[in-house]
């Protein structure tokens, strides 16, 4: 099987971070398949790689676009170089119109964000606790920045969701090694659960190698799952 080409929004959105020729290499890029119930209901296109941020100073952008029937969702997180949030954007369209707009920052340990939609303008602010992590809405991409445990012992984390007013306090937790078929190939993965404090469970899968090639969310029954490997 071999991934689509990222759609022309999104290499636009990579593009617009140019490094020097040489420092282009992505560090991930490809499609997750989107299930729901064992039926596929979209795809998202993601691209991973390294940037310059406005100070100088080196980080990492993360963009994507997700379809699901007549839904769009374009995404771009701003990270520094130890995978902190810095940016957060999201856009949503519906018919080909955009029907929703969310731009943030994380500045410190204040959550700014503003959203805009046919409803009007909204601002709000919270506050948020180190290590922190964006998860838009159906990025599946973005549990590639969730903190991971190195030693077996749970790790506490804030997680942003664009749509709540507040950060949630959660725990990733390792639950051991794992096969997940991806394409037509079975892989060694280990498995990690991202649990909220307000029950929520959410479950990833990265191989061996630290690719991020599942991701799950049994309150919903859905299941994003790498197209194919990335080619090395």
């Amino acid at each position: 099987m071999r991934t689509r080409a990222l759609p022309l929004a999104l290499a636009a959105a990579v593009a617009g971070r140019a490094l020097p020729l040489g420092a282009q290499e992505f560090l991930d890029r490809g499609t997750f398949v989107i299930t729901r119930g064992g039926s596929e209901v979209g795809r998202e296109d993601f691209a991973i790689r390294p940037t310059v941020g406005r100070q100088g100073q080196s980080g990492v952008l993360a963009v994507s676009t997700v379809r699901e029937g007549g839904r769009e969702l374009q995404h771009a997180l701003e990270l520094t170089a130890d995978h902190t949030p810095v940016t957060f954007q999201q856009t949503e369209s519906a018919g080909g119109r955009v029907v929703r707009r969310l731009s943030a920052q994380l500045a410190g340990l204040r959550f700014s964000a503003r959203l805009t939609s046919s409803d009007g303008e909204a601002a709000r602010e919270f506050p948020v606790r180190a290590p922190a992590v964006i998860l838009g809405d159906d990025a599946f991409n973005e549990y590639y920045f969730v903190p991971r445990p190195s030693d077996g012992t749970p790790r506490a984390v804030s997680v942003v969701r664009p749509g709540d007013e507040r950060a949630t306090a959660g725990t990733v937790e390792a639950l051991g090694t794992d096969t997940v078929t991806v394409g037509d190939r079975a892989v060694a993965a280990r498995r990690f659960a991202l649990r909220l404090q307000d029950g929520e469970e959410r479950l990833f899968w990265v191989t061996l190698s630290g690719d991020l090639v599942r991701v799950a969310l049994p309150a919903t029954g859905t299941i994003a799952t790498r197209a194919e490997l990335p080619r090395r």
